[in-house]
């Protein structure tokens, strides 16, 4: 009896020690460059929660340096968009704009929060763009494809 107790303890631990990787396994959300027809600068993007989740907020730290275009108080913007599979968008974008203005070269950084996360689909593409008419920098993650890691491109008008 002790021998059958103790082989089902060992058992429970070796079952426990060997879940617990894929528990701490969850992929988090990488964005990567957006491809356009004119040069466009990656960005870094962190977002609060790691998969934004339906109807609640969500914060944006964003940063980098556009090696082109200069920040313009009042006149650029960032834009946070989310779409489904085929390009859609699935709530009005975000827009804020940048409060200060920042030459190219020199690096910058925005910070959002309480930026409201629409109904999500399985998988959907999260856009973010620092730009007027046109993008200055852009970064793109698509959420909840399958774990092969494919080139990520969203065309910028």
């Amino acid at each position: 009896m002790k021998n059958f107790i103790f082989a089902s303890i060992l058992l429970a631990l070796l079952l426990t020690v060997n879940a617990a990787p894929f528990q701490l396994n969850k992929r988090a959300i990488t964005f990567g460059p957006c491809a356009s027809k004119d040069p466009v600068d990656f960005i870094d993007v962190k977002i609060g929660t790691d998969s934004p989740k339906s109807g609640e907020k969500e914060s944006f730290d964003v940063s980098g340096k556009l090696t082109i275009h200069d920040i313009t108080n009042g006149k650029t913007v960032l834009l946070i968009e989310y779409l489904d599979e085929k390009g859609n968008q699935l709530a009005d974008p975000y827009i804020q704009s940048f409060s200060d203005s920042i030459k190219a070269g020199n690096p910058f950084n925005i910070s959002v929060s309480n930026i409201p996360t629409p109904k999500l689909p399985d998988s959907y593409f999260l856009g973010v763009v620092v730009g007027d008419d046109t993008p200055f920098g852009c970064a793109v993650v698509n959420v909840g494809r399958s774990s092969e890691k494919s080139k990520i491109l969203i065309f910028i008008n």
